[in-house]
């Protein structure tokens, strides 16, 4: 197929996501290291959910090197708890942990190390290996760490070489997803969702839907859209959020029965205003969706969506 005839195809495909109905998103909060503070960059650096729906932010100094201020957010218009971390490592990720702990992450880890767990009141704890490219973290109640990887994953050792890994709470492998016994392989986990102790995972290439509870894996089989980059489910419903190119905001919404997944519908995620959703950062947490853009903290719920 020549690029023109990509570039119509494409069109053409816009062109049908366009005519579905719409699910809006409605607006949680804003994400704020203060309002008017001169000292921290506007734009949080990472940002992450927990497993009680609130949200961290990671907020790097303009001044100081090394220098980092944790938020954390219920949707109120300041921050609820705020700690300032100094030397600490210039995350991906932030995940917090039973007994007022933090944890942040880097996505790649060429040293040794890109895990380190802090305390609010702001003394380093950990630090550890979680493995190299590394596409998410999730922590659930316990503070077991659930960590998905990319492809690159593949060309390394170690508990990456399985996509999806759970670590204990001081950064200790504890669990590692099975390669063979009838599983689908986790080549790139396309998206990661932890909903209390339970762990749901879709990935390329056989992009099935895949659930861990206490170290049990089950295949739920084929899921009926390839693509996604999020992932909202009950267990018994879910929806698919995103895809490739021109599928970019597209709900794909699931029935999870008997073994067998289906497709229950279309929908196109949209802003509270009916404007589209198209660079955000994503996260799910069980029937929950959070997107972050920018500072706009915006979010959304299996029913609402199914309400389209």
């Amino acid at each position: 197929m020549s690029r023109e005839e990509r570039e119509q195809e494409s069109l053409r495909r816009r062109l049908e996501v366009l005519k579905l109905p719409v699910a809006p998103l409605r607006h949680a909060g804003y994400l704020t290291a203060g309002w008017g503070d001169p000292r921290w960059h506007g734009t949080p650096e990472a940002v992450g959910v927990g497993p009680d729906n609130q949200c961290l932010a990671v907020w790097a100094s303009r001044e100081q090197p090394g220098l980092r201020l944790v938020t954390v957010h219920d949707g109120s218009p300041d921050p609820i708890r705020s700690v300032q971390l100094d030397g600490c490592l210039d995350p991906r990720f932030v995940q917090p942990l039973p007994d007022d702990r933090i944890l942040l992450v880097r996505s790649r880890n060429f040293d040794g190390a890109n895990a380190e767990v802090w305390t609010f009141d702001g003394r380093r704890e950990h630090e550890g290996d979680l493995g190299d490219a590394i596409e998410d973290v999730q922590t659930t109640p316990t503070g077991a760490i659930w960590v998905s990887y990319f492809d690159e994953a593949l060309a390394g050792a170690g508990p990456q070489t399985h996509g999806l890994a759970r670590f204990t709470p001081d950064l200790e492998p504890e669990w590692l997803y099975p390669h063979g016994a009838g599983l689908p392989p986790i080549f790139n986990c396309n998206a990661l969702n932890v909903a209390v102790e339970t762990a749901w995972a879709y990935a390329y290439n056989r992009f099935h839907l895949v659930s861990v509870t206490d170290g049990d894996p089950t295949d739920h089989g084929a899921v009926p859209y390839h693509g996604a980059h999020a992932l909202l489910t009950d267990g018994s419903t879910g929806v698919l959020v995103g895809g490739y190119g021109p599928d970019y905001d597209l709900l794909t919404f699931l029935r999870i029965e008997g073994g067998k997944v289906s497709a229950g519908g279309a929908a196109r995620l949209v802003l509270p205003d009916g404007i589209e959703v198209r660079v955000a950062r994503k996260f799910c947490r069980g029937p929950e969706l959070h997107v972050i853009m920018g500072t706009f903290w915006y979010r959304a719920d299996l029913a609402s969506l199914a309400r389209r």
